[in-house]
């Protein structure tokens, strides 16, 4: 269901002028994993389940057999050593979303040297038994932690594809509009966060009612991307204010003219869709209401009028600071994201402390 795909609740530059991406090809698994240890609410007219499963895809820097460069993402193809183990990347969809919703972004980490690995969530996926829900959105921290065990374990198993290829000691967290406040969660929530997520971008998070207090439970490099012509999740109230009141080290990128669906890979303007800004009568603010009161979420600001940036646009920017700022947090590269603040063009508008 379109309508719902990316918004919360519910019932580079250019190509050439971000991140210096290394040469990998890609390989991608799919992968079922289980964790028993934790249930998954009912939801709509399906029971309640003793455990959560999580469908996820893999992907990861790869070589093909004669030694050149893949062609594409190619499912099972033998991972690249140079430079393993690559860091790790969890990568949380939106609301009746999925774990290839924004295939541009993770295929692109993966070349640029991370394995990123994404899952159909409970119980915000699209093929959500009794339908996609917010209800218990803040039980995805507890989904990201057993992933990052999942790839962990992986990595040590000598006989697994992925055996020595991803270091899981830490993860960052990226996520849209849902995903984004997941992301957000798990770095910064103080009753539920991971202390092994080392850095957070949140791509159109929705965060209008987080209290101020939030975010001072603990500073890790974060990352905010959002556009001006955003109708699901207005950039104001939500990206721009989570930035605000998030301690350093933290960087806004505010896209001129980009919009809400334009982070994945769907070409659909938001405005198609009729949607309405999320208020605290979501499922989302509701699941979340013991972290702030939500007045920040109404009345929403009126939309934005700026020309619109195409998806090609806002994906090569996306790609570009994302990838960068990652190199920064997890690599201690800060050389691509200080070209991209240094070169910045009429349709990126950068903050950063």
């Amino acid at each position: 269901m379109l309508v719902a795909l990316v918004g919360c609740g519910g019932s580079s530059q250019g190509g050439d002028g971000g991140t210096d991406l290394v040469p990998h090809g890609v390989g991608f698994v799919t992968r079922t994993v289980v964790d028993g240890s934790r249930g998954t609410p009912a939801n709509g007219d399906a029971a309640a389940s003793p455990m959560r499963v999580l469908v996820t895809e893999i992907w990861y820097p790869a070589r093909a057999p004669d030694g050149g460069a893949t062609d594409g993402a190619v499912r099972g193809a033998p991972p690249d050593p140079d430079g393993a183990p690559h860091p790790l990347v969890l990568f949380v969809h939106g609301s009746s979303g999925g774990r290839r919703q924004s295939t541009f972004l993770t295929e692109a980490l993966a070349a640029a040297g991370y394995v990123v690995a994404a899952a159909d969530f409970p119980l915000t996926a699209a093929t959500t038994l009794g339908g996609a829900s917010d209800l218990h959105v803040d039980d995805q921290v507890g989904d990201l932690s057993f992933l990052a065990d999942q790839m962990r374990a992986f990595a040590a198993d000598p006989s697994d594809l992925l055996a020595g290829a991803v270091d899981a000691s830490g993860y960052a967290v990226v996520g849209h509009s849902t995903g984004g406040t997941v992301a957000l969660l798990a770095a910064e929530a103080p009753d539920v966060h991971d202390a092994r997520v080392r850095a957070a971008v949140a791509l159109a998070p929705c965060a209008c009612f987080f209290g101020d207090a939030f975010f001072r439970t603990r500073a890790l490099p974060l990352l905010i991307m959002a556009g001006t012509d955003d109708l699901f999740v207005p950039i104001a109230t939500n990206g721009a204010r989570a930035y605000q009141l998030a301690g350093p080290p933290k960087l806004l990128v505010t896209l001129v003219g980009g919009d809400h669906l334009q982070f994945t890979d769907y070409a659909i303007p938001d405005a198609a869709l009729h949607p309405t800004p999320t208020t605290t009568e979501d499922d989302i603010a509701v699941a979340l209401a013991r972290y702030g009161g939500g007045t920040n979420c109404s009345p929403p600001p009126p939309p934005g009028t700026d020309p619109a940036m195409t998806i090609d646009e806002q994906h090569a920017r996306t790609i570009s600071f994302t990838a960068a700022f990652l190199d920064g947090a997890m690599r201690g590269s800060p050389a691509a994201l200080a070209k991209l603040e240094a070169t910045p063009d009429s349709k990126t508008k950068i903050e950063k402390e």
